[in-house]
């Protein structure tokens, strides 16, 4: 088990504390800065020096990492440590701040680490005569479900090194029984915390349903436990190998977690503006209200699509919802504008292999498919065009024509030049397309008394289509 301490400020006890910079180095002889500059590392190395560190040791026991500083001071690269520390996601003793101010820069400490995702497990602090922040911090971190240890303060620094000795062994003795059941409850909970999601699989194979899942195939083997993700990567739960205790396992999340994670997982700076969203408006009716984010969200991306045509702006759950209103809308408006009547059968038009999204109205929207076919009220209300695709072949870009088309396949020099639309457009394959899609409408429409009320595109890549580049 490995444990980070952060302090939240500075001790009680009035013994004197190296006030070194981190960028430079102590002189043994003085004591004093030397003004001989260390070396720095990038976080990388630092981070990963650490990480190799806490991973070669196999035997049992308690590993400290004492951080420097408070919370939020910073790494010699001058990220704070808040940050720094945050893939490893070790268990923290959050030192707490007995003197004047302390309640309120260990709560603010308790906070950042919190909403950071770390785990603080345990909060210590130094009694105080005359300030008693344990009294108050006591009742406030056990809201929190965190445990707290209150300490004597050391006694005063001595002149004579003897007596100081003594004084301080005398202090580690009477200390002892309390510091032994704060780590045997440190111990105590991060067993709790491995059974927890080494049993997570059985249960979750039990309990959940799994959309886009073969359901004979899932098993506890097969569902994966995930502890935390940070950046790219997932902290997953890894089964004992032989001769090895249960560990968790670094995993690189190549979709981006369904490509809703561009930024990464954890990115602090989406991670306080979340909270601070939250904190200012929790959840807020959004039918004849209004707020400034969404309001700022909406005239930036108007201001920037640069297309004079799109106007407004609306706001939904998701993705598949998002295309049932969009839907919706674009039905309407053709069918006031054609005059159809409300009974009539009004299609889209788009692309094969389409996907968007799960809800009804959008399975409709795309042609007959794994994710739609077999469902009861799937009808492919529609007609979806092949198209041509984009792909590199022996080191060269080529675009395929679909067969309906004649086929035939035209190489280009690079993906530059594949995607110079207003180009390609204004030549032969622009021509030959616009040709084949002018004429099926029309067939469409005027023999076979069709109706379409919508196109509906997936831009650049169709993704569960079988990211098929368009």
């Amino acid at each position: 088990m490995s444990v980070a301490i952060r302090g939240a400020g500075q001790p009680a006890s009035g013994r004197s504390t190296d006030s070194c910079r981190p960028s430079r180095i102590t002189s043994e002889k003085s004591g004093r800065c030397s003004s001989r500059v260390r070396k720095q590392h990038s976080d990388e190395v630092l981070l990963s020096q650490l990480q190799r560190h806490v991973a070669s040791i196999k035997r049992p026991g308690t590993l400290v990492v004492e951080t420097a500083g408070g919370v939020h001071s910073p790494t010699p690269a001058g990220t704070s440590q808040a940050d720094f520390y945050r893939p490893l996601r070790l268990p923290i003793v959050l030192i707490a701040d007995a003197a004047l101010g302390g309640i309120s820069s260990s709560i603010s400490a308790f906070e950042s680490l919190h909403i950071r995702g770390y785990d603080v497990e345990r909060v210590v602090i130094f009694s105080h005569p005359t300030y008693r922040n344990d009294g108050y911090l006591v009742p406030y971190f056990q809201r929190h479900g965190v445990p707290l240890t209150v300490l004597p303060p050391p006694p005063a620094q001595q002149e004579n090194p003897a007596v100081d000795s003594a004084a301080m062994a005398e202090y580690y003795e009477s200390t002892a029984p309390s510091l032994g059941s704060t780590i045997a409850d440190l111990e105590s909970r991060h067993a709790a915390r491995a059974a927890e999601i080494e049993s997570m699989p059985a249960r979750a194979a039990k309990t959940i349903w799994y959309p886009f899942t073969q359901h004979c195939d899932v098993s506890p083997a097969s569902v994966q436990a995930i502890d935390s993700a940070h950046d790219d990567f997932f902290q997953t739960y890894s089964a004992a190998r032989s001769g090895e205790t249960e560990v968790l396992a670094q995993k690189f999340d190549g979709s981006a977690s369904w490509w809703t994670q561009g930024l990464g997982h954890a990115n602090p700076q989406l991670t306080l503006a979340a909270a601070y969203a939250a904190g200012r408006y929790g959840h807020v009716m959004f039918p004849g209200s209004i707020h400034s984010p969404a309001l700022a969200l909406a005239e930036m991306l108007l201001e920037h699509l640069g297309n004079h045509r799109l106007e407004r702006v609306f706001y939904s759950d998701n993705g598949s919802t998002g295309v049932e209103v969009a839907l919706k809308m674009a039905l309407r408006a053709s069918r006031l504008r054609y005059g159809w009547a409300a009974s009539d059968d009004v299609g889209i038009v788009g692309l094969k292999g389409a996907y968007h999204g799960d809800t009804i109205g959008a399975m409709d929207c795309a042609d007959p498919g794994v994710y739609n076919e077999e469902v009861e009220w799937y009808r492919g209300r529609g007609h979806w065009f092949d198209f041509p695709k984009v792909a590199m072949k022996d080191g060269v870009w080529r675009v395929t024509m679909p067969e309906e088309m004649g086929g035939g396949v035209t190489e280009f020099g690079n993906l530059g030049e594949v995607f110079d639309v207003e180009t390609r457009e204004a030549g032969s394959l622009g021509e030959l397309y616009v040709t084949h899609i002018r004429g099926r409408l029309e067939q469409l429409v005027k023999v076979e008394a069709r109706k379409f009320g919508a196109v509906m595109l997936e831009p650049v890549i169709l993704g569960a289509g079988g990211m098929l580049f368009a």
